[in-house]
């Protein structure tokens, strides 16, 4: 039985979801269409990636459109045009069984000859949009989809300023999102009003769908090098590597096709063209491998993608997880393979806080990966004891006093001897007790003797 019945949605909305084998809401859309059903309400929906927010908001606005008014009803802002492309590819869908709507894709310098149900597109032109209509009245949805992204992105004012030309009293808003914090929310507070806060989600960091994998080799080998191997050993169906930079990203495209790999690449410096046909590609099958920056890092939905590398790790804890989010969706398994460096140490300890559980991989000499049992590294800060603090106050305090030429750096040299000294201090300290726990040793053995 197809559940999506339970919520009264049109014959031709159960048809299109069925045709895309869509027989059953995930538990997110439940809560949703539940609250929906009751009050048409605004809502900020927070879930994991991957578990099918678009619908949330998608499906009760195609129900409560009204067809036979050639109005503009919702708007659909989104913070990249790869973003707005992917959603009208979802709504476009529809058109197939209701040829009554019309959706319109607003990314490029687009005419709109015959106003569209409904309008996707990116903050500047939804704002040239809803800049010259005069029938803005006639609105009555607005979304903001991957709205943490959108406020990062610094695009606020500009929301505000298409939100208070919309001149709608009943305006139902949907926020969507898979991070929500206290700044997103202030920052959207005049917009979102009293939304309803929906999620299904204790922990952004946690799905038990995906596998995380630290990668390392004995030889402590170049990463570039650890990585070819570990393309030749895993197997992907399709795979997408990140890389922290563009240049990053060059250097491994580069290395990848002088192997012949079939790989792909996308970042910020293609035009929208390439990037475009880049996408299409990939929906043709054309790579096995996509090289890319953090730019598809979120929200973009590539569901045959069963394997994230990660060449090293992203400053933000949370980039890895939108990274990692693009596999293990809509109930997939996926895996994650980051490539060891020297200087993540902190990030994977940071990411381990957060119950994120590792597997630590070696890439041995006969190309094989195998359990590598290690201890986390953990970056202590050496306090200084109370007495040396106590010292290098005295010398800051009565090197104030007495200002001499020079005096700054004379007071750096001698709280430099002073950390010095408790240095010394501390390894005699460990060297003493290291003989007296070997005495006692020694002494243990000969008492047996």
């Amino acid at each position: 039985m197809n559940k999506f019945n339970n919520y009264k949605f049109p014959e031709w909305i159960l048809t299109t979801l069925s045709s895309k084998n869509i027989s059953e809401p995930t538990d997110i859309q439940a809560k949703a269409f539940a609250i929906d059903e009751k009050l048409n309400k605004s809502l900020i929906i927070t879930a994991k990636t991957g578990s099918g927010k678009t619908y949330c908001y998608l499906l009760p606005i195609l129900k409560n459109l009204d067809l036979e008014l050639n109005e503009t009803q919702c708007v659909i802002i989104l913070p990249t045009k790869e973003l707005a492309r992917q959603v009208y590819s979802k709504i476009i869908d529809f058109t197939t069984n209701q040829q009554k709507l019309k959706i319109k894709l607003l990314v490029a310098n687009d005419q709109i000859k015959n106003k569209p149900h409904i309008v996707v597109g990116t903050p500047n032109k939804i704002y040239e949009f809803v800049m010259h209509q005069n029938t803005n009245k006639f609105i009555k949805y607005f979304v903001l989809d991957e709205a943490d992204t959108l406020v990062d992105y610094g695009f606020n004012n500009q929301i505000m300023m298409i939100f208070n030309k919309i001149n709608s009293p009943k305006l139902v808003k949907y926020a969507l999102s898979a991070t929500l914090h206290d700044s997103l929310a202030n920052q959207l507070k005049n917009i979102l009003g009293n939304a309803k806060v929906i999620s299904t989600s204790a922990s952004i960091w946690l799905n038990s769908n995906i596998t995380h994998n630290i990668v390392y080799q004995n030889d402590n080998s170049n990463p570039i090098n650890t990585l070819k191997k570990l393309v030749s050993v895993i197997h992907p169906y399709f795979c997408i590597i990140f890389a922290n930079t563009k240049n990053e990203a060059n250097n491994i495209y580069k290395e990848m096709v002088a192997l012949n790999f079939n790989v792909g690449l996308i970042h910020q410096d293609l035009s929208q063209r390439e990037r475009k046909n880049i996408f299409k590609d990939i929906n043709e099958y054309k790579y096995q491998y996509l090289v890319a920056t953090d730019l598809i890092a979120r929200g973009v939905d590539l569901p045959f993608a069963d394997i994230v590398i990660s060449y090293g790790l992203p400053k933000e804890s949370v980039w890895y997880i939108h990274r990692a989010g693009r596999v293990g969706r809509a109930k997939k398994t996926g895996s994650v393979y980051v490539i060891y460096q020297s200087n993540i140490d902190q990030q994977i300890n940071s990411l381990s806080k957060k119950q994120i559980k590792w597997n630590f991989l070696l890439l041995n000499k006969n190309n094989e990966l195998v359990n590598k049992n290690l201890k986390l590294k953990t970056n202590f800060v050496k306090r200084l004891d109370y007495s040396t603090n106590k010292e290098i106050q005295k010398v800051i305090y009565t090197g104030s006093k007495k200002v001499k030429p020079g005096y700054k750096k004379k007071i750096k040299e001698k709280i430099k001897k002073i950390k010095q000294k408790n240095r010394h201090e501390f390894i005699e300290k460990k060297i003493k007790q290291v003989l007296i726990a070997k005495n006692i040793r020694d002494s243990k053995k000969k008492t047996k003797k």
